[in-house]
């Protein structure tokens, strides 16, 4: 009763709140308010009332972060902040039931204010998250989740320096304060920014003198595999591009540290762990005293994330794959692609089959490669399907001749069948990097 008339009561007050409760029902719903047997109150579910979907909301941030579902964890935080009008009270009248409650609930609107921060931030939604984490930080100094975070988003913003020079000032005032270093977290995160300092090494990698075609959709994927996965492993016939293929996602890794090992000359499984810590120059790093190649590949490749791609396996299966299981398990942050005609078999080992190119693709990548050979060649777009036949996918075993395409003029040239000279060897004008439109033969191309 004092709570609706604080300053006089009416003559009869319970009168005066039945009427009041029936003008709320004929308002609202004769269902909404009912009654007990101490007065009235109002029949709602707990998200219905603001001060309860505010709790709600907390756990179901918490919940998500917890989960990983940042997206989800910012939705929550996000609903509940829309429920708060303005600030929260400071020195709020305790003989206001409302402003009591909200200043009750103001640590909740703090949790809130966190939550969708370090949602924000772990979107990578840096821009957006450096205000709301300032405010937090301002809050709880000591939070060193939050300062996390602000580190992360400052070095995506102004570089790893400015973050670790802001993680160096917070470690001294918290030496000088306190007598203590910061945490195991905070430390983990000042490791992220030390590697982002070192500068990015692609050891073996070439830049290829040609576009990459048809292939943006198979490099999206086998990036998609590696975070996912220790070991991803390409497979397919020879001549579909898997070498090309492994040069293209070298060159994009999210790794600073990749090193490419071709594999075509080694025939022993035994000799595969040598030559991989030959190629990386273990034995340089070790001394040539050390008999163990894998502690030697694994110095070369440190603790930090790192890619080690192994190309050409067909061969040697089982020593890259033996090699492949004894790096993961020793290392956390090492991914290993590899390619092959077969799969490694690791337990660890995720597949992709690449597949064969389609037929527009197939016939402009011959086309690129014979007009390097004699500039001016085409091949009418009527004739594709006679002329590629069910070769579509692996331009470099393409036999125009035998399927039939009089109009390319592709003649060949039986000596050079014999004696096993490559295509094109002695065209007019050819460069001398040129490719070759097909492995074993001598052809020459003439304009149609």
């Amino acid at each position: 009763m004092e709570g609706l008339w604080p300053d006089e009561l009416p003559e009869r007050p319970g009168k005066a709140l039945q009427v009041l409760v029936s003008r709320a029902r004929a308002q609202l719903g004769a269902d909404l308010i009912v009654s007990t047997p101490t007065g009235y109150r109002l029949d709602l579910a707990a998200d219905q009332v603001d001060s309860s979907a505010l709790l709600l909301h907390a756990a179901a941030s918490a919940d998500r972060a917890r989960a990983g579902d940042h997206a989800g964890s910012l939705a929550a935080a996000e609903a509940g902040l829309a429920l708060w009008e303005g600030t929260p009270d400071q020195g709020a009248d305790s003989d206001d039931p409302v402003a009591a409650l909200r200043a009750e609930r103001a640590p909740v609107h703090d949790t809130l204010v966190r939550a969708r921060a370090l949602a924000l931030a772990r979107l990578g939604r840096h821009a957006e998250a450096a205000g709301p984490l300032a405010v937090a930080a301002a809050a709880h100094p000591r939070d060193e989740e939050v300062l996390g975070e602000m580190l992360r988003g400052e070095a995506a913003t102004a570089g790893p320096s400015a973050a670790l020079t802001r993680y160096e000032a917070y470690r001294r005032e918290l030496r000088d304060e306190l007598g203590t270093d910061p945490g195991p977290g905070l430390k983990a995160v000042q490791q992220e920014l030390l590697r982002g300092e070192a500068p990015v090494a692609r050891h073996g990698v070439p830049h290829e003198p040609n576009p990459l075609l048809g292939r943006d959709d198979d490099i999206a994927a086998v990036e998609g595999l590696l975070r996912v996965s220790r070991a991803v492993t390409v497979v397919g016939p020879g001549g579909l591009g898997k070498t090309r293929l492994a040069h293209a996602v070298s060159r994009r890794a999210e790794q600073r540290l990749v090193y490419f090992v071709p594999l075509a000359g080694v025939t022993e499984d035994a000799d595969v762990a040598a030559e991989v810590a030959s190629v990386l120059g273990a034995g340089a790093m070790n001394g040539p005293a050390s008999g163990d190649p894998v502690s030697g590949i694994l110095g070369v490749l440190g603790s930090g994330p790192a890619l080690l791609v192994l190309d050409n396996c067909e061969q040697v299966v089982r020593g890259a794959a033996d090699l492949v299981q004894a790096l993961i398990s020793s290392s956390k942050d090492l991914r290993v692609l590899a390619t092959s005609r077969s799969p490694l078999g690791l337990t660890s080992e995720a597949v992709y089959a690449l597949p064969e190119l389609g037929l527009a693709v197939s016939v402009e990548l011959f086309t690129q490669r014979a007009r390097a050979a004699r500039s001016g060649w085409s091949c009418p777009r009527t004739r594709w399907p006679s002329c590629a036949g069910t070769s579509t996918g692996c331009p470099s075993r393409w036999n125009w001749r035998r399927r039939g395409c009089a109009s390319c003029r592709c003649r060949t040239s039986p000596a050079a069948s014999a004696t096993g000279s490559r295509c094109c060897a002695a065209a007019p004008g050819r460069a001398r990097t040129a490719p070759h439109p097909a492995r074993g033969r001598r052809v020459e191309l003439e304009p149609p």
